[in-house]
């Protein structure tokens, strides 16, 4: 519930929800949808009227588009080594950092003292889950280094029914013993989100209403323990089928610990993210879930490996934080569908408040300091997190059927630029002048672009692009003003707009990123499912988890440079236009007329055996 500011209190702007019936929060919905309408005239224009404007408009967003998955490609490339030198030290404990209390404490006794009082509190947010998928996270988390001090959360929904709460009883009566406390959360049905316009909403049934009811839980249970101090709990929030890396948690508190040690709070604004594979189940995932899998894996392992470059990442699914953070930022709303996304951004722009509450308390001079500088950072764990993919036991076409159903409920995410809108313009209504700088400034731009790039900027790209390509086809494959060949372009301004507008051949704004999606891929899977499997076989089930890839002619690889290069060679394109496109502009026109209110349907994701539902989402049970 957003907390009403007091009468002399800075006004909260970063509790500011797309749901509000105010004008500025329909505009923002709207600005999604607007901008792809727009785009769409522009182009139409250019088709009847201006060539010229559709070259431009061509040029323009297959630059933005090949610098962005190119450059996400090359990190994640470069990444993969950063992997390999992880996993080569965990494997090595001679080589593996001091993170446990005694060595730690030979450098230095008081932050020995520290570490036996870190405590991991992970929270996995679930609904109508398969109990065997459930007890084969738990039973990789029991694997993790000091697990015996984690306290787990099974988040359940009350809507599930007596079944849930046997279920979490049978999984307490199995697990219990791993954990120093093991227990299940139970959301109820029909909790109001409320808004600071004084408008509220029910609930969105999906994960962020749950991991606000769970985490609220998990923090009153670590309040009551005498033994745990709050402030030093890092909380771990995961979907049911995630196993993390069994020294995530260690790397972790390392890092919470040097931040601690050092000047400054850091640790307590640090979020962590590891790279995230959705391919526990690869070879029996259909083909568009593979594809997708290929296009989340180069964003995500991509945007984490830049981050040690100064790039700029959000936390996605998997994901860990300071408790007292998540709790003082109230990072999940209720109705909200992208809970990670909207985690960051709100968490963000809570770090914003927060600084410019410190600059303009009163009996401080209005200017006297340095203006904004949010806190919060993101730090890379490059120990990959393993999950799963959509695929039905029932058959191919119901793959496809639900492959659809989460694509759509992805593109909700595009609320989230919405959301970084609205708060954007209470926050210039809010806050003087003398709180911007330069740092801020940059800051606020990539959280505003990043959004925009992942939910906009390729359908735009998609439209003009597939415009000029009928263009060209209709014309005898020509365009005026472009030469009918590649090698009779030159250096002039017409002739480089067509080679940008890709108007001679789609190789470079096409051709190349997928080749570089592809490889990027193949060394993904080969890193951090293969490599591990082989070497070492049995020391967990993070490791034993090869994808389910069979040998071809004797080769596992063999099987996954066939697999990738005709998914993406041949498949990706055409299964990007239903999957992609029209899932996305079905999400900015939700969001335009609905916001993030919508039929929410789970999607099935099969290890081999039976169906299971993942996500906690399902509109009607």
């Amino acid at each position: 519930m957003a907390e009403k500011p007091k009468d002399d209190a800075m006004y909260r702007f970063y509790q500011a929800n797309i749901h509000e019936r105010r004008f500025a929060a329909r505009v923002a919905r709207g600005v999604p949808m607007g901008t792809i309408m727009l785009t769409t005239v522009l182009v139409l224009f250019g088709v009847f009227y201006s060539v010229a404007l559709l070259l431009w408009l061509c040029a323009v967003l297959n630059v933005c588009m090949w610098l962005w998955i190119v450059s996400a490609a090359m990190f994640g490339i470069l990444g993969v080594d950063k992997v390999y030198k992880e996993l080569e030290r965990e494997a090595d404990t001679s080589k593996a950092p001091a993170t446990d209390s005694t060595a730690l404490g030979q450098a230095n006794p008081q932050a020995a003292d520290d570490m036996r009082q870190v405590t991991h509190t992970i929270v996995f947010p679930n609904y109508k889950e398969d109990e065997a998928m459930l007890a084969d996270t738990l039973q990789s988390l029991a694997e993790a280094l000091g697990s015996e001090g984690f306290v787990v959360v099974l988040a359940m929904e009350e809507r599930e029914g007596p079944e849930a709460r046997a279920k979490a009883e049978r999984l307490e009566g199995r697990f219990a013993s791993s954990f120093a406390a093991l227990f299940a959360s139970y959301h109820p049905a029909g909790e109001l989100e409320a808004h600071l316009d004084g408008s509220s909403d029910e609930e969105v049934p999906g994960k962020a209403s749950n991991l606000k009811w769970a985490v609220q839980k998990a923090y009153e249970h670590c309040e009551q323990e005498p033994a745990i101090d709050v402030e030093q709990v890092v909380l771990t929030v995961a979907d049911a089928d995630v196993f993390f890396h069994p020294s995530y948690f260690r790397r972790i508190e390392h890092e919470y610990m040097l931040m601690k040690e050092s000047p400054g709070e850091q640790h307590k604004w640090t979020m962590w993210q590891a790279p995230q594979l959705p391919y526990r189940n690869y070879f029996i995932s259909p083909a568009p879930s593979r594809v997708w899998g290929y296009i989340s894996s180069i964003y995500e392992f991509g945007g984490v490996a830049s981050l040690s470059s100064g790039g700029h990442h959000m936390v996605f699914s998997a994901y860990s934080t300071s408790m007292q953070l998540a709790h003082d930022a109230g990072m999940w709303d209720g109705d909200v569908i992208a809970e990670d996304h909207h985690a960051y951004i709100k968490t963000f722009f809570y770090s914003v408040y927060r600084s410019a509450e410190a600059q303009l308390m009163p009996g401080k001079a209005e200017g006297s300091g340095v203006g904004c500088r949010p806190a919060l950072r993101v730090r890379p764990i490059m120990l990959p997190v393993k999950s799963t993919s959509v695929a039905s036991a029932e058959g191919l076409w119901a793959s496809y059927v639900e492959r659809w159903h989460q694509a759509t409920r992805h593109c909700q995410g595009v609320a989230e630029l919405s959301y970084s809108l609205l708060v954007c313009w209470d926050m210039i209504c809010t806050l003087p002048l003398s709180m911007y700088n330069v740092h801020f400034v940059m800051q606020l731009i990539k959280v505003m672009v990043r959004p925009f790039f992942m939910h906009v900027v390729p359908i735009c790209q998609a439209i003009a692009l597939g415009a000029l390509t009928v263009y060209w086809v209709w014309h005898q494959r020509s365009v005026p003003m472009c030469p009918d060949r590649i090698w009779m372009a030159s250096s002039d301004g017409e002739t480089l707009l067509c080679g940008l507008a890709g108007a001679w051949a789609l190789t470079w704004p096409v051709m190349i990123p997928f080749t570089m999606v592809a490889f990027a891929n193949y060394r993904f899977i080969r890193s951090s499912f293969l490599e591990p499997s082989w070497a070492h076989p049995g020391a967990s089930l993070w490791h034993m988890c090869d994808g389910g890839i069979p040998a071809t002619w004797g080769s596992q690889v063999f099987t996954v440079v066939y697999t990738i290069l005709f998914d993406a060679l041949v498949l990706m394109a055409p299964l990007m236009v239903p999957y992609g496109l029209l899932a996305e502009v079905c999400g900015c026109w939700n969001v335009w007329w609905k916001g993030n209110h919508f039929d929410y349907v789970t999607a099935a994701k099969s290890i081999g055996g039976p169906a299971t539902d993942y996500g906690t989402m399902r509109a009607n049970p």
